[in-house]
């Protein structure tokens, strides 16, 4: 007797299955917990990009027509298509082997940072060398805020309305004086070093308090503000942590 080739129907529920036990592990879930109520709440915690919830609330009403349908052989009548079988097969293989956002934009990024005290030259010659346009402010170990060039155009602004000049060899205005200027959406949000490009992304696509989108990513060990950082992730760097996804 001719083997049987594999049902798309069969693959299709194999990634299934181990996309929900995944999230069920993850989200601790009792079992009465549905399936689509853990895609929900695993957006919310960044467990799930907003995408990935989608895609899989609407596959769970095929798994739903698959599973209740007609058999013949112990095998599934009703049949997926190839790509939605691949669709979801990238789906379980993002969330059990996912890549980490660190690994995307390097860990052996230099993050350049600032003090308060420092002069506000500092970041200026910053920003000709290296093409920065946002830096976070350490203060005693703690990152305080995030110095952006919107700031430093402000601080620009007032001085020449001042009829002050800026003098590239001078000292004077400190670069806790030119954060003082920041608007209320330059603020960084923190992930652990373990963030993965689906966290990283939908930490920056999830407005903050403000209603404005988050300008900056910042990895720290724990994703804890007193920690150094390890790498920053900014909006440029979401198509490739999509392309990861």
């Amino acid at each position: 007797m001719a083997e049987q080739a594999p049902s798309r129907a069969v693959a299709f529920l194999a990634a299934f299955n181990e996309i929900e036990a995944f999230l069920r592990e993850e989200l601790s879930a009792k079992k009465s917990d549905s399936f689509k109520w853990m895609c929900t709440q695993g957006a919310k915690r960044g467990v799930l990009t907003r995408d990935q919830a989608d895609d899989l609330k609407e596959f769970a009403e095929l798994r739903n027509a698959i599973s209740h349908g007609e058999y013949r052989d112990f095998r599934p009548i009703a049949e997926p298509l190839q790509e939605t079988v691949e669709e979801i097969q990238r789906i379980r293989n993002a969330l059990l082997e996912p890549t980490l956002a660190v690994q995307v934009v390097g860990q052996e990024q230099r993050v350049v940072t600032f003090a308060p005290d420092d002069d506000i030259l500092e970041p200026l010659h910053a920003i000709r060398e290296t093409g920065h346009t946002q830096f976070p402010i350490y203060d005693d170990g703690t990152c305080i805020g995030l110095l952006t060039t919107n700031a430093i155009a402000r601080w620009v602004s007032a001085e020449l309305e001042r009829g002050n000049l800026i003098d590239p060899d001078g000292e004077g205005t400190t670069v806790g004086e030119a954060l003082k200027l920041s608007g209320q959406h330059d603020h960084p949000v923190f992930l652990p070093r373990t963030a993965t490009a689906a966290m990283a992304i939908d930490a920056l696509t999830t407005p903050l308090d403000s209603g404005a989108l988050p300008r900056l990513v910042i990895i720290t060990e724990h994703g804890k503000p007193t920690q150094r950082p390890i790498a920053v992730v900014g909006p440029t760097d979401i198509p490739a942590l999509a392309d990861e996804i």
